[in-house]
């Protein structure tokens, strides 16, 4: 029995760390108004439970067939290697739990707590379009480093074999001071619509098809074809903000001139001076002429395209000539699987009307009626407005925001 001490202690060392891989829920002990909803946390441990009873398992071959046998050296050799082998698939099935545990422990701190829940809900508003929402698990939102937002999609592995359960959004901390450009999380979660309706290569086949139709050099139809990542979640943002996607994005891709202007044949984001102007291609394609065009002029007064390098010039001059296309491309072609009609039937554009917009902006009350009844990218549009006509203080429109996220949690 001593010759056995070792595998003894390290079968239970690897049991009891496979069993914890279930138990994420109670070490964390969420309270109740920064907590998960059931649905999010029943996606969460049934993943984590089937990794922790497959190690378990195999845990249980292992020393079942080999362990009263070890004592010969065969039978000992093969059991160091094969315990050796699940000692590194335990600490790699951490990578999943340490994931969580570490992006859920923000939840504690009850204000950003809160404020996450609310951050959650817009999430789940963003794909709750067509039947998405039925066959979709509201994301999970924190708070991480960096300059912009990211995201996990539900469905990619984070271990081989193992699926994320659930999306999960990364959100700059700097959000936190300036919560009307919330919407970013509407453009993360186009990642995840546009996935799951599977329209990713459709829009890039569209674009692509457009654009060798009017002429456009073989270099740009190959860029937009790759952009097109990008620019349908920034069109999907834009379907449920309207014009605040625009003034927003206008904001975030605030950079020095080197990176605006900065374009890659490997990169899926297009240059900022490029990816703004797309928006505001948008806004003309549907309402005309307005606040936009203004936008339009200032952007291109910041960053006048002739300071680039020739060849970065000639790029997005003529890349710009190609934004209308771009816009009827997105709001124009329709889809068979969308009942033949196009991407914009999914929203309520009507909504996002610019003048309504600006004119609850002008005249914001917590305790409008009328507010609380739009939908909440209306209503994150409305804030994002507040911030671009000044009349509010910034500390007015955050703690209103702040307010307002916890109230859209519940």
């Amino acid at each position: 029995m001593q010759s056995n001490s070792f595998f003894l202690n390290k079968i239970e060392s690897l049991k009891l760390r496979s069993q914890n891989l279930k138990h994420l829920r109670k070490e964390m002990l969420l309270p109740a108004e920064a907590d998960l909803k059931k649905e999010q946390w029943d996606a969460l441990e049934s993943q984590l439970a089937g990794v922790s009873n497959s190690l378990l398992n195999k845990l249980r071959t292992y020393t079942d067939r080999l362990l009263s046998d070890s004592n010969n050296a065969a039978i000992k050799k093969e059991l160091v290697q094969l315990l050796g082998n699940l000692e590194l698939e335990v600490t790699q099935s951490y990578v999943f739990y340490d994931t969580y545990m570490d992006l859920l422990t923000q939840r504690l701190c009850k204000p950003i707590g809160e404020l996450l829940r609310g951050c959650d809900a817009i999430a789940m508003d963003g794909i709750s379009r067509g039947y998405l929402a039925d066959i979709s698990i509201q994301p999970i939102v924190y708070f991480d480093r960096g300059f912009g937002a990211k995201t996990c999609r539900e469905g990619v592995n984070i271990l081989p074999g193992v699926p994320n359960p659930l999306q999960f959004i990364a959100i700059p901390y700097s959000r936190l001071a300036e919560k009307y450009n919330l919407i970013s999380i509407y453009h993360e979660v186009g990642h995840q619509t546009l996935v799951k309706l599977n329209m990713v290569s459709l829009l890039q086949k569209n674009i692509e098809q457009q654009l060798k139709k009017y002429g456009a050099p073989a270099l740009i139809v190959s860029l937009y074809t790759n952009w097109m990542k990008e620019l349908g979640p920034d069109f999907w943002a834009f379907c449920l903000t309207g014009m605040a996607q625009t003034c927003s994005l206008r904001d975030i891709l605030f950079l020095p001139q080197s990176q605006t202007t900065f374009v890659s044949t490997a990169q899926q984001h297009p240059p900022g001076y490029l990816r703004f102007l797309a928006s505001v291609h948008w806004c003309k394609h549907y309402w005309g002429h307005g606040d936009w065009n203004f936008w339009e002029q200032e952007w291109k007064e910041k960053y006048p395209v002739q300071r680039a390098d020739s060849i970065t010039q000639q790029v997005i001059t003529t890349a710009e000539k190609y934004l209308p296309i771009l816009a009827r491309v997105l709001f124009d072609t329709t889809y068979k699987k969308l009942n033949h009609k196009p991407i914009t039937s999914l929203f309520s554009l009507d909504a996002l009307n610019p003048e309504q917009l600006k004119k609850m902006a002008d005249g914001y009350n917590d305790a409008d009626p009328q507010f609380k009844k739009q939908a909440l990218g209306v209503q994150l549009a409305v804030f994002r407005l507040m911030r671009e006509n000044r009349k509010n203080k910034h500390a007015n429109i955050d703690q209103a925001m702040s307010n307002w996220l916890k109230t859209i949690s519940n």
